[in-house]
């Protein structure tokens, strides 16, 4: 798993260790909120033990003042250029209606645009999910694809939009 650690004034995203899954499980069910289908703390260890073993992927906690308030899941492509990947990002309903959300997506791009070069970031939204795709609009996504049928929700199939933000060459003046 990549070592990830950003901080920016009482917020810490760090990697997500063993003993963290109790808590993330535990926040998972009160909020109602689960991980691409994982609704129980056996496939909660599942995933962090797939993301562990691979040096590519981050599996991030988002602590405020030491309390969890989000999770972010994702992946390095090292490629040329560098790609990540963003597959989840949740954060605390109480923190929904505030900028916070905006500007750790922007810390966690300036991270890897700092520490390992990146210039393109991706995330992936499902087509009916307006106000998620509204969120990385505002952080300078933009669509480039879809996806059909692409995720079973409910007994349903919705589409997957696949979202892009590329830095420009000046991007430190982007984030």
């Amino acid at each position: 798993m990549l070592d990830v650690n950003i901080d920016f004034g009482d917020i810490s995203v760090s990697r997500i260790e063993k003993v963290d899954l109790p808590q993330i499980e535990m926040c998972m069910e009160l909020e109602k909120q689960f991980l691409g289908g994982i609704d129980n703390l056996d496939e909660l260890s599942e995933r962090f033990w797939e993301s562990y073993i691979s040096e590519c992927e981050f599996f991030l906690k988002v602590n405020k003042r030491e309390k969890l308030i989000g999770i972010l899941k994702g992946r390095m492509e090292f490629k040329n250029p560098n790609e990540v990947w963003i597959w989840f990002f949740y954060l605390n309903n109480n923190y929904k209606d505030t900028d916070l959300g905006s500007k750790i997506i922007k810390e966690l791009i300036k991270y890897f645009s700092e520490e390992y070069g990146t210039d393109i970031f991706f995330t992936r939204v499902a087509r009916n999910d307006s106000l998620n795709i509204s969120f990385w609009k505002e952080v300078g996504f933009e669509t480039v694809r879809m996806v059909k049928n692409f995720y079973r929700i409910d007994n349903e199939y919705v589409d997957m939009l696949i979202m892009k933000k590329i830095l420009t060459s000046n991007k430190f003046n982007t984030i």
